[in-house]
């Protein structure tokens, strides 16, 4: 057993917003920290140079899904008291899972909603989950990216050809992943609220620089990495080290205690888009999305 209180999980933990929220939170000798990558030696080594600990998750995968959990709760780990479900991805044309499943939705929001129920039962109240959703999500902000859909879960998993150019299209199922981010977020934490579960999401800004483009051009990559960063200058541009250290807060502060179903942007609270409040809509969401993650578990079964 370790020396420390309590155990935090940060998935997509190597690089970027993931690697410094975990990098202040492993500052605290009071946190466990794991962090989770898909490449299991990689993720180890760089979950070493902070002094924390690595795991592979492979949130498109439900058997992913649940090797890492059963690894986390088999390890001799302080109580389960946060996870911060940061990992997303976002690509430049229709992707799909080894299931046959849209990759930027079955990645960004069923992925972790599955993580979420698979983790239930191991957590010590009270307890703290942080979505990390974006402000891609709303219309009414002016982001340079395609509004979200309004679809079923279903229709989002398996979604008809694309009737749009394919970067843009993939830039859509970005959005509305982030928007079913907040979506899920605002439900869990009516659900979860009896048990001592808080649930919140987080807008960490535009950061240039970050591995969200690692699946763009080689060209627009490297623009991400360099011209882009300038942008930090302009409002709702942020660096991973200053929003790492926002989202680190969110899911440790003391006087965070007790707090659940908020939207924030740094450390302030703040509304959402009108679409996110739709409770009929999230609970729809939240249903087939169940639905959609009992019919992977039955394929792996097989």
């Amino acid at each position: 057993m370790t020396s420390s209180d309590r155990t935090i999980v940060i998935t997509g933990g190597t690089s970027g917003l993931g690697y410094e929220c975990a990098r202040n939170l492993a500052l605290d000798p009071r946190n466990t920290v794991v962090i989770t990558g898909r490449d299991a030696t990689r993720t180890r080594e760089l979950a070493a140079t902070i002094g924390a600990h690595g795991m592979a998750l492979d949130l498109s995968s439900r058997p992913s899904v649940g090797g890492f959990v059963a690894e986390l709760v088999a390890a001799d780990l302080p109580p389960l008291a946060g996870l911060v479900c940061n990992a997303g991805v976002q690509f430049t044309g229709r992707t799909l899972t080894s299931d046959g499943m849209e990759a930027t939705f079955a990645t960004n929001h069923l992925g972790h909603l599955g993580l979420v129920i698979d983790l239930l039962a191991h957590f010590t109240a009270p307890a703290r989950i942080i979505v990390v959703s974006s402000g891609t999500h709303d219309p009414d902000q002016f982001t340079g990216m395609p509004h979200p859909l309004r679809a079923t879960a279903r229709e989002l998993a398996y979604p008809p050809p694309p009737t749009e150019s394919a970067q843009r299209d993939a830039r859509r199922r970005y959005t509305t992943s982030k928007l079913a981010n907040l979506q899920t977020a605002y439900h869990l934490a009516r659900e979860l609220a009896p048990h001592d579960i808080t649930v919140n999401a987080f807008d960490p800004g535009l950061m240039p620089g970050t591995g969200l483009a690692r699946n763009a051009s080689a060209v627009q990559r490297l623009g991400w990495k360099t011209i882009a960063r300038a942008l930090v200058v302009l409002p709702g541009v942020r660096t991973p080290r200053g929003s790492g250290a926002d989202l680190a807060w969110l899911v440790a502060a003391p006087d965070r205690e007790g707090i659940t179903g908020q939207y924030l942007v740094r450390r302030t609270p703040v509304r959402s888009s009108a679409a996110s409040y739709d409770e009929r809509v999230q609970h729809a969401l939240y249903g087939d999305s169940l639905e959609l993650l009992a019919e992977l578990d039955a394929r792996a079964d097989r």
